[in-house]
């Protein structure tokens, strides 16, 4: 009798440790918490007012309310005024979102089905406004379209922690403001992954980070699920918008053109709003949906 209950009590600390240890792992190195950054365009700006209605007034508390229990971060961020040349780095004009996920909220099966009792409410024409097809029901599709001025969404999945931190670690906040120019990057449909990966590592970002004027710079690599063809998110952080445009428009880059690049073709070497698309930012969420609430207000 003795002997069975040493050896149940041994199962039960095998157990435990076993437990313990597999907490927190997840496939392929990734993390178990994901930050999801979702880059929004809208394709004409006079839907501005409906775009801001939808989101603060539906959008926000049913992604709360169908989300709550898997969300560890809820927050969005006004695009700034786009700065002269923006176009050539496929500027957005809306916002970024930004979600913290204790799990993937949705499978790629069905992207709109979240699994939950209640669906959420969709403004009319959302997809022509935010740049879908028509009759998409993805929540970022990126299937050529004849309408040159329709954007879709960037929503890419990373690892919480930074995956390359290239330049200005150590920032504070008593270090601002920052202008950040966030980026999603993918590499032409006819260069592999790996030969795009080397010359952004070994030829893009050594050149960029001797910019005086980057304050800070770093990375995540795209993982699952892939809800859009980008790779990777690149931030750079400037003072203001003029900072930016002296180091990004009057003095192009001086960056070795990768061996894929036609003839002509002139720096970033990547088509805008296909392999390259971007947002400009404050460090300061407009609304922390979690922390500061989904209440909409309206005058009176």
């Amino acid at each position: 009798m003795k002997q069975i209950k040493s050896l149940k009590f041994m199962l039960l600390i095998f157990l435990f440790i076993f437990t313990i240890s597999a907490i927190g792992k997840t496939p392929a190195g990734e993390q178990q918490l994901k930050r999801s950054y979702l880059i929004l365009n809208l394709t004409d700006l006079n839907d501005l007012p409906k775009a801001n209605r939808w989101l603060f007034k539906d959008h926000a508390s049913d992604t709360v309310n169908i989300n709550g229990p898997i969300l560890a971060g809820y927050s969005t961020y006004r695009a700034l005024p786009l700065p002269e040349g923006a176009d050539l780095y496929g500027a957005y004009n809306w916002r970024m979102t930004e979600h913290y996920w204790r799990e993937d909220p949705f499978s790629m099966e069905d992207e709109l089905n979240q699994g939950t009792a209640m669906s959420e409410v969709w403004v009319e024409g959302y997809n022509e406004m935010i740049g879908n097809p028509v009759n998409s029901e993805k929540r970022a599709d990126w299937e050529d379209q004849e309408n040159k001025n329709a954007h879709p969404a960037a929503f890419i999945f990373v690892n919480r922690r930074i995956d390359n931190d290239f330049k200005g670690y150590g920032l504070t906040s008593a270090d601002g403001p920052f202008f950040r120019f966030v980026t999603a990057i993918k590499y032409p449909d006819n260069v592999s992954e790996k030969d795009g990966e080397e010359w952004f590592i070994n030829s893009f970002i050594p050149s960029i980070i001797k910019q005086d004027d980057l304050l800070r710079c770093f990375s995540y690599k795209a993982i699952s699920p892939k809800t859009s063809p980008f790779v990777r998110v690149v931030e750079f952080w400037y003072r203001d918008s003029n900072t930016w445009k002296k180091n990004w428009v009057d003095n192009t880059p001086d960056i070795e053109k990768p061996k894929w690049v036609e003839k002509n073709q002139q720096f970033p070497y990547l088509k805008p709003y296909k392999d390259i698309v971007s947002i400009f930012l404050e460090e300061h969420a407009e609304r922390d949906f979690l922390r500061d609430g989904t209440e909409y207000h309206f005058t009176n």
